[in-house]
């Protein structure tokens, strides 16, 4: 739209004169004659005789108020009628109106959110140069993420009065200050998740209470599942059954001797025993079951198991529920 063509710097001035309606009757003299028509029925009631009288002035007080509402009528459409034809002429007008602002305003907004989103993209980019010229790539990383751009971003930044040189002022005492937060978390004792928590929980929200206070709920939580977990080792190993001390091969093996030199019998054959270390922590007797297949010629049964029998050693089923027979 050029200039010519266009209304700047031109008003208009509206001028509107409302002049006062003029109604002239004899309403006030009604007050009068009704007291009149009423007066022979206060306190008195009315007769057969008196019946004709009284149908009279009932019929000539309904057409006093039949009159009065006409009147009221036709006093109102002649008052009305400059206004409704004012009004009518309103409502175009408005509905011009509001055509022609809302056609503009659409414009003139469509123009200005472009150009403060280009302000905004301008402003992450001094975000990012700031950030990575003042604490290096790994610093940037951190803040070019959406939701810390999110609370490092001010809306203020985009108004017209907020200049460059104020908004990076700005900007690099609020990097600073990420800088001293992120500090501060890394110097705190770093044991567990609860520091990467604390971090994860700063980048989200640039708040530092809520990173330590994230960092203080994930450490209590470890600090009762490792409790929860000791307490349940100690109960686990105070229920297992004790190992017995297994002897060592020689000492089974001169043992078997023994057994087998007190019913007469001379051992010659070496036998190999893999014996399982002793479990820390555990005391007590307890029985060990081992699955073996023993082979020997049939007829030395009884000699077997003569000599099992004095080592301590039991022969069990399958099951090891019952003793072999």
């Amino acid at each position: 739209m050029s200039e010519e063509n266009g209304a700047r710097g031109q008003s208009f001035d509206l001028d509107v004169k409302t002049l006062p309606g003029s109604i002239v009757s004899n309403i006030g003299k009604l007050k009068e004659f009704i007291e009149k028509a009423t007066e022979p029925y206060i306190g008195q009631v009315v007769t057969e005789d008196q019946l004709k009288f009284a149908k009279k002035d009932l019929a000539a007080l309904r057409k006093v108020k039949e009159a009065l509402e006409s009147e009221r009528k036709r006093a109102k459409a002649i008052i009305m009628a400059p206004y409704d034809e004012f009004e009518a002429m309103y409502k175009e007008a408005i509905a011009s109106l509001s055509s022609a602002i809302n056609g503009i305003d659409a414009q003139v907004k469509e123009i200005e959110a472009q150009a403060k989103e280009e302000r905004r993209k301008a402003i992450v980019e001094m975000i990012r140069n700031e950030a990575r010229e003042g604490f290096g790539e790994s610093f940037l990383a951190h803040v070019d993420k959406p939701e810390v751009i999110g609370w490092l971003f001010d809306p203020k930044w985009l108004n017209a009065s907020a200049s460059d040189n104020t908004v990076r002022l700005a900007l690099r005492e609020r990097l600073l200050q990420i800088h001293r937060d992120l500090d501060c978390i890394a110097k705190m004792p770093n044991e567990g998740a609860g520091s990467a928590a604390a971090v994860e929980e700063y980048y989200r929200t640039g708040s530092l209470s809520a990173a330590l206070d994230r960092k203080r709920r994930v450490d209590e939580t470890e600090a009762r599942l490792a409790a929860e977990e000791r307490a349940r080792k100690e109960a686990e190993a105070e229920r297992a059954p004790a190992v017995q001390d297994v002897p060592s091969q020689h000492q089974f093996m001169d043992d078997v001797k023994e057994k087998a030199s007190e019913i007469g019998m001379e051992i010659n054959e070496t036998i190999t025993v893999k014996v399982p270390p002793k479990p820390e922590g555990l005391a007590g007797e307890s029985m060990i079951r081992l699955p073996a297949i023993l082979v020997f010629p049939k007829y030395k049964m009884e000699m077997i198991r003569e000599i099992m029998t004095k080592a301590g050693i039991r022969i069990l089923r399958p099951s090891g529920l019952k003793e072999a027979e």
